[in-house]
């Protein structure tokens, strides 16, 4: 499956409150679901424990399913998201600067 499909998919089961512009719900949901991916691993390092991959692996599809949903109200498509996240990290890989901080690397 490519992301297009993906977000014409996940936008099937968007059922939520618009407010204001749309696209705030989506960003807190997305906050929300990456906040629980970092606290499985926060758990991880300090119970010193295994990770449950398929735990893990169900929020990062959360993270996903908001991405998808974030890009669709803002009337972005996220194939072209990817497309241009990886020709991004190919010319700073390329100019090596892949390591630094700043958005014009």
């Amino acid at each position: 499956m490519d992301f297009k499909t993906y977000q014409e998919k996940a936008k099937e089961t968007a059922i939520y409150p618009k407010i204001n512009k749309g696209f705030e719900y989506p960003a807190m949901g997305l906050a929300g679901e990456v906040g629980e991916v970092l606290n499985i691993l926060k758990k991880v390092h300090r119970d010193d424990c295994e990770i449950s991959y398929d735990y893990l692996a169900k929020e990062i599809g959360d993270v996903l399913w908001y991405v998808a949903q974030l890009s669709t109200e803002l009337g972005l498509d996220l194939n072209e998201i990817a497309k241009a996240n990886l020709k991004k990290l190919k010319s700073r890989k390329e100019r090596d600067v892949l390591i630094g901080s700043g958005d014009n690397r």
